[in-house]
């Protein structure tokens, strides 16, 4: 999530100004839990369009409202963030800045009945901020959001021997490591800003253009790995001085990526057809990290220190997107949707191409008594241009004279899919299908068949005694089940979905001219078989309670020549809404979701000895429970109560199998160890003293135990309080 700001999921009660003639009597709680995130606010933005347009629409209809047709209204909040921080913040701030800070927000809406005005301004703390502008008329529309937000990172622990240790590694030390930015904390600052504009420009022709452009600033960890580096260098290695060397350091980055998308869009009765172009440009002014080798012609000599060399360099590009979108209503019965796109990826570093294009069309079909069919096709072709030549000289590449023929061309891909989906109601009508109730008239069918296949170009790998060339993948997926509305009170749904998946992609360890021992290695972790069985429901016995569940059980497999393993997951979700009086509301719900994997893995590639190639089975459970709770209680006609209180918990481990001669790979399991726990705990009054006047009160923990490392535990304690009024 881009914007799980710990404040925002209790300011949802504080988004909208209070109607002026009424006081908040009670809420579900929804919004001291919904995180806020860049989808969200797509999502977010969608409606407040839609809300807009209609309210625009409203104010000019002749009736319905007692508001007069010319009308204005302005709302200002403001607060002040108290914080106490114990701990890393990387994850307690995540999202947020942990200073205290102010918090205000302003709204304005103005419609003259026939053009609508909306304006809106918001700090949420010291690094987060939102605004936009919307204009609706009778022709134009016109829409401008902004928001800016921080986003930290993890600095992620190296392992192995400490460069920094005044004690030279011994032999038994494989690999040696060297941050030179330890205790440091990475954050980028994210600023994103969308806007729309569409016009009328005769009775059936629009036109207009919409706009976005993110950036992303700041510092991020920058890791790289030299194999048989000689630490000694410019000495000679001696009997310990060749490891595997990990260097981390600092990188500043500054990504800005630029979208502009004009379209015109044509309407003549039953046909709508829009044309599109979108055209994106990524660029970055990033600082430039190096590191030096000495083996592999990356030095002058072997074993002594070459030129720097740059990595982790992120190259600039240029993408161009044509859109045709056809809408079609062919007959009472049947209709038609149709997207055709071209586009063309351009790599400015490498000076290639990656083009790219497809074709999407649906047929809607009602023709057939209490049937609705959707029949669907779709086709996905790229082609990636391969690079003229190596590169052959630092800082980006050793001075060589290899083989320009060998340069290896990148996978080229093409997508086709083809499906059908139905839903029948065999004994009742589609149209009073929510009126018709148990188990003959309240049951709908739905089934459905996908085909899909997937051809690659160029996966051709050099394995002894021969090449192994990746087998187009064919997946055949068929999915049914019954949904059934017993009663008012009770709706229940099946869903049994099957994937059967022939040669999905293998990893392939290559040959190796260095180590001729290595024959080729396969591995892979996408399954044969897939079958997944979902079991739901939606049980209100009254108008004050509802609970839902959703369960699935899943399992999935694949045992060929190159690869054993089974994998199940079982994840449940259930939530209840209940209110026991008007002045009460309690929501609570629980999700688990899980993974178990049981699969032989093969090890050995590049290990200098095909003895000791091993095939053995390996262990991994993933698990996560959620547990959360929320209350809103009216205590007076103007007093209003809030909390709540969430809990999870979330592993990830696997276990080692007793291995044979050669590595030691024991530490894998605690390298690879996660045991977090989070506790969140909101708590708040709203009292409004008069109609249009507010104040509030609330107070949030975030806890974050990671007890796994204990490199990410911290606490975070903050109190807003502030006054709010409509005017």
């Amino acid at each position: 999530m881009k914007r799980q700001l710990l404040f925002v999921a209790i300011l949802g009660s504080l988004a909208a100004p209070l109607p002026a003639n009424e006081f908040p009597l009670q809420s579900t709680g929804a919004e001291d839990t919904a995180p806020l995130d860049a989808s969200a606010n797509a999502a977010q933005a969608e409606s407040v369009d839609l809300a807009n347009e209609g309210f625009a629409e409203a104010l000019s209809s002749s009736g319905g409202w007692d508001r007069p047709v010319y009308y204005s209204g302005n709302a200002a909040r403001f607060g002040w963030w108290g914080t106490s921080n114990d701990g890393s913040p990387t994850k307690t701030g995540e999202y947020q800045d942990l200073d205290p800070s102010p918090f205000w927000d302003v709204d304005s809406i103005f419609s003259d009945g026939v053009r609508t005005w909306d304006g809106f301004a918001t700090q949420f703390d010291n690094e987060a901020n939102q605004a936009g502008l919307h204009f609706y008329g009778p022709d134009v529309k016109a829409t401008v959001d902004f928001q800016r937000y921080l986003r930290r990172l993890d600095h992620d622990p190296l392992t192995g021997y400490d460069l920094d240790n005044p004690a030279p590694p011994t032999a038994n030390d494989k690999v040696v490591s060297e941050d030179l930015n330890v205790g440091e904390d990475y954050a980028i600052r994210v600023q994103e800003l969308k806007a729309t504009f569409k016009g009328q420009l005769t009775k059936n022709v629009k036109a207009g253009v919409n706009f976005w452009g993110l950036r992303r600033s700041g510092e991020r960890q920058a890791s790289a790995v030299a194999h048989c580096f000689n630490i000694n260098a410019p000495a000679a290695a001696g009997a310990s001085g060749n490891k595997c060397h990990v260097l981390s350091q600092r990188q500043t980055i500054d990504w800005t990526i630029m979208e502009a998308e004009p379209f015109i869009e044509a309407s003549f009765n039953d046909l709508t057809v829009e044309y599109s172009r979108t055209m994106r440009t990524f660029g970055q002014d990033d600082q430039a990290v190096d590191r030096q080798y000495t083996r592999f012609g990356f030095s002058p000599a072997s074993g002594t220190l070459g030129p720097d060399y740059v990595y982790s360099s992120v190259p600039e590009n240029y993408t161009q997107i044509d859109r045709l979108k056809i809408g079609a209503t062919l007959t009472e019965d049947n209709q038609f949707y149709a997207n055709l796109f071209y586009g063309d990826t351009k790599n400015k570093f490498r000076d290639t191409h990656r083009t790219f294009d497809g074709v999407d069309v649906r047929l809607m079909n009602t023709s057939f008594d209490n049937i609705e069919l959707t029949g669907y096709a779709s086709f996905y072709e790229e082609n990636n241009e391969l690079p003229t030549t190596f590169l052959t000289s630092p800082p980006f590449a050793p001075a060589n004279t290899y083989d320009q023929t060998s340069l290896r061309h990148p996978v080229d891909y093409l997508r086709t899919r083809a499906g059908l989906r139905g839903n029948w109601m065999p004994f009742a009508d589609r149209n009073s299908y929510y009126s018709s109730y148990g188990f003959l008239d309240g049951t709908s069918i739905m089934g459905g068949y996908e085909y899909y296949l997937l051809e690659r170009d160029f996966a051709t790998y050099r394995t002894t005694p021969q090449p192994f060339t990746q087998p187009d993948t064919t997946t055949h997926q068929i999915e049914c089940g019954p949904s059934t509305r017993w009663s008012r009170q009770v709706q229940t749904y099946t869903r049994y979905r099957v994937q059967f998946i022939d040669v999905p992609l293998i990893g392939v360890s290559e040959y190796s001219d260095e180590d001729p021992d290595v024959q080729g290695i396969f591995n892979t972790n996408l399954p044969e078989q897939v079958h997944s069985i979902v079991l739901g429901g939606t049980w209100t016995p009254t108008n004050n309670f509802m609970a839902t569940t959703d369960l699935t059980l899943r399992n999935s497999w694949h045992h060929s020549q190159y690869a054993n393993f089974n994998e199940d997951d079982y994840p449940v979700v259930c939530s209840i809404w209940y209110a026991p009086t008007q002045r009460l509301s309690l929501t609570m719900g629980y999700a688990y979701t899980s993974n178990w994997i049981d699969q032989d893995v093969t090890l050995g590639a590049n290990r200098g000895n095909l003895a000791q190639t091993e095939t053995t089975e390996w262990n991994y459970a993933g698990e996560s429970n959620l547990a959360s709770f929320n209350v809103n209680y009216a205590l007076r006609r103007n007093v209003q109560l809030v909390g709540g209180y969430q809990w999870n918990r979330g592993t990830n481990t696997f276990n080692l199998p007793a291995f044979q001669d050669g590595a030691n790979w024991s530490l894998l399991p605690s390298l690879s160890d996660v045991i977090v726990v989070t506790n969140r705990i909101n708590a708040g009054v709203d009292w409004q003293p008069s109609r249009n006047t507010d104040v509030y009160l609330r107070y949030v923990l975030f806890d974050y135990d990671d007890i796994a490392a204990n490199l990410d535990s911290g606490t975070s304690h903050m109190v807003l309080g502030g006054v709010g009024a409509v005017f």
